[in-house]
This record gives structure tokens, C-alpha cells and sequence, in this order.
């Protein structure tokens, strides 16, 4: 095969294949396009740090007349909600959320609340793997009334028509645990500790008086 040949079948064999790598490099560099329930979550979820709530709840979740507490509506399900919200919180790395259950939920039965197993299923896929801890929903409640007067809380009020089907969520610093504050807490009263004096008490070497 002469040079000028060559060439060109090296020409034709390259050209498609470049396109191809091109074209896989440019879709590698696209962001992922965020979905309408996550552009609808985001800038509300960026507001929020340490020791602020969420309440993703149920339909007729009552909400308290307090500055505080501020509530969006959003026409989705709890359990695609909490999975939304557990996603957006897992990728500023700066949070970390601590899930609550109204203990209610676990002993509600189909009978009287239909949808209420599924409910319970997806929930649990939901949470990302988060041991949930129960208290009364009454608690829940009062623990948000409190809370409100000084901290921020964000209710996002759901379609979801099922009683005791609120979850709760309490913000913590993600890079910044409960065990490593205690820690801190313990050196600082280490260091802060009265010094004691342990040297031996001074001796009176007199000699008596005869």
C-alpha cells in the first residue's frame, strides 16, 4: 500500500473513533440536572445548620402560630420526601440529621389505617439506613414548640393521608460529633481545674518549751 493510502485509511479509521471519545468525555463533564422536588427542596434545606428541625409531615399536621416555624407544601408522598431530604443533606457534608418516629406508627393497625405497611417499608428504605428513635407524638410536638422560639424549623407538609406519619429530623454538625464535643468539654475543664497543692504541710521544728 502506497503512503498516500495509508494515510487515508488511517484517516477514516481514527476520525470516528476520536468522535466517539469526545463524545463520551463531554457527557462525563454534564452536572446531573437536579429533579423538580429537589430545585423545590435545595434552597430551603441551605438555609438550615445545627440544631434546626425538619418535619416532613402528614396532611393534617397542625402548625403552630410562631415566628420560627416556617412551612412549605409540596404534592409528594412522605417517604420520597424523606428520601429527597436525605439526599440533599448527605451532599453538603456539613450536616447530619437525626431521624425521630412518632412511636405511634409502629402499632397502628391496616385495619383502621389502610396503607399504613407500605407505608412502614418505604419509610425504612427512606431513611438511608438511620436507626429512627421513638417518642410520643405528643413529645415530638412539644420539642418543636420549644424549639421554634429560638431555632428555625421547616415543615414541609405532604400529601400523605396516614396518622402518626410525621418524621422528624433534628440537625447536627456533620464533621463535628457528640463524642468528640465531650471530649473537648472534658479538656477544657481539665485545664481549667483548680490546681492543687500537694506538697507536704510546713513542720515546726521548735523545741519545746520546758
Amino acid at each position: 500500500m502506497n503512503p498516500s493510502a495509508l494515510r487515508s485509511t488511517l484517516y477514516l479509521l481514527l476520525v470516528p473513533l476520536w468522535v466517539v471519545i469526545s463524545s463520551c468525555s463531554l457527557s462525563e463533564k454534564k452536572p446531573p440536572v437536579d429533579s423538580p422536588l429537589q430545585t423545590a427542596l435545595r434552597p430551603e434545606l441551605r438555609k438550615l445548620g445545627a440544631r434546626n428541625w425538619i418535619v416532613i409531615s402528614e396532611a393534617a399536621f397542625p402548625i403552630h402560630s410562631r415566628e420560627g416555624l416556617d412551612v412549605i407544601y409540596i404534592d409528594s408522598e412522605i417517604p420520597e420526601l424523606v428520601d429527597t431530604v436525605e439526599s440533599l443533606i448527605e451532599e453538603t457534608h456539613h450536616l447530619k440529621p437525626r431521624v425521630f418516629l412518632p412511636a405511634e406508627i409502629s402499632h397502628i393497625d391496616y385495619d383502621y389505617a389502610p396503607g399504613v405497611k407500605a407505608y412502614r417499608k418505604d419509610l425504612q428504605a427512606a431513611i438511608h439506613g438511620k436507626e429512627p428513635l421513638e417518642l410520643d407524638h405528643a413529645a415530638l410536638l412539644e420539642i418543636i414548640k420549644n424549639t421554634s422560639k429560638s431555632y428555625r424549623v421547616l415543615v414541609i407538609k405532604s400529601r400523605t393521608a396516614l396518622p402518626y406519619s410525621s418524621v422528624f429530623m433534628e440537625l447536627g454538625t456533620g464533621y463535628w460529633s457528640a463524642d468528640s464535643e465531650s471530649h473537648l468539654r472534658n479538656t477544657i475543664d481539665r485545664h481549667n481545674a483548680p490546681v492543687v497543692d500537694k506538697s507536704p504541710a510546713p513542720t515546726d521544728n521548735k523545741e519545746p518549751q520546758p
